[in-house]
């Protein structure tokens, strides 16, 4: 019908925030597509064992504060961002994609599971990564031993 939202993922929004709050973002609209990429250069940026990806266009991301963002180019056209105080990975992006923008899924407030959602580089990931869901799982911080 005219008038109508066909799709109610279009009118939900999520909140990004880095450690500090000196970068703080709305996502507006569901992401499609989550990247789970293994590869080094990743696995370096953001001290993980593989980067949770958000592929969105730059208009859908409203930052609220931005000012402590700094940008490195990690190879030829491509930059990574980060907070220059605490540290986080914000995103990525492509001169040679021009509006778009891979957001950092840690920094995203309840981040839903994508329709699309797929290992990247999975041939770099390190050997023991098949083998986490069968590692124990505590709901809070691991106790003492």
């Amino acid at each position: 019908m005219a008038g109508f939202v066909e799709d109610e993922d279009e009118l939900r929004s999520f909140r990004g925030e880095c450690l500090c709050g000196g970068v703080r973002y709305v996502l507006h609209g569901t992401p499609r597509k989550l990247r789970l990429c293994h590869c080094h250069q990743c696995r370096s940026g953001t001290g993980a064992a593989f980067n949770v990806s958000v592929p969105v266009e730059e208009d859908a991301v409203s930052f609220e504060a931005r000012d402590t963002i700094r940008e490195f180019e990690s190879s030829p056209g491509k930059f990574r961002a980060f907070c220059g105080t605490c540290g986080a990975a914000v995103y990525s992006r492509r001169t040679s994609r021009p509006g778009n923008l891979r957001l950092r899924g840690g920094l995203i407030r309840d981040l839903p599971r994508a329709e699309d959602l797929r290992h990247i580089f999975w041939k770099d990931r390190w050997p023991w990564i098949d083998t986490i869901d069968d590692a124990p799982k505590s709901p809070a911080e691991e106790p003492a031993a």
